[in-house]
């Protein structure tokens, strides 16, 4: 690899300001861009490969640079309609439980002279990563009872883009 590439970075050397500006106003790192969208993750990063190999050809061209799209492994609710209305639940309610166990809620704010910080409660980490402690979470009913996660949603992971 030559001393001017760093792993996992694109090379787009210009002067800071203009591409801080070009950045904010385009959402590209460098004066001229195209920008890929879709729903899949692996045609995107294809053709965004196959659109660096055309453009290299181009007169004129310096540099050509696809950045690679690297995804990621996300939690997914699926949620059972069908059980929710059975047992009395709506989607905002078991999204709240699901927001408050996964992403933690801010409870209060604790102040230190000048400064605020919130403070989040959430599920240890342990159990957050684990599918199965996550299906074991409880959800309040209108009417009292409880009821596990896994009883009114389908918990898995996926991948996505990051």
């Amino acid at each position: 690899m030559p001393r001017w590439q760093i792993a996992g970075t694109t090379n787009a050397w210009t002067m800071p300001i203009k591409a801080r500006i070009d950045m904010l106003t385009t959402g590209v790192r460098t004066p001229v861009g195209i920008k890929v969208f879709g729903p899949d993750l692996k045609k995107i990063e294809a053709l965004g490969t196959r659109l660096e190999e055309i453009l290299q050809t181009v007169p004129g061209t310096r540099s050509v640079f696809a950045e690679r799209a690297a995804g990621g492994y996300f939690v997914d609710f699926d949620l059972n309609r069908a059980e929710l209305a059975r047992v009395g639940l709506s989607v905002g309610a078991v999204q709240d439980v699901i927001m408050s166990a996964v992403g933690g809620e801010n409870v209060t704010t604790t102040v230190e002279g000048r400064a605020r910080f919130p403070v989040n409660v959430r599920y240890p980490r342990g159990l957050r990563e684990d599918l199965d402690q996550l299906g074991n979470v409880l959800v309040m009913t209108p009417s009292g009872a409880q009821v596990p996660l896994r009883q009114v949603a389908a918990i898995k992971t996926v991948s996505g883009p990051r």
